[in-house]
């Protein structure tokens, strides 16, 4: 690796994880429970994640 791409691979790298992460949450036919990542209930007056 050349020093001048690894900021660029660290940047593309990180894309990558996070639309892996944004995917998993596309539900497809079966139940994933990674449906409800994003979901947040009022408990005691602060959001928490159902998680």
């Amino acid at each position: 690796m050349s020093s001048t791409t690894k900021p660029y691979e660290e940047k593309m790298s990180a894309s990558v994880n996070h639309l892996v992460h944004e995917l998993a949450a596309i539900r497809a036919g079966r139940a994933n429970p990674a449906i409800l990542d994003k979901v947040a209930v009022d408990y005691y007056g602060s959001p928490t994640p159902i998680n």
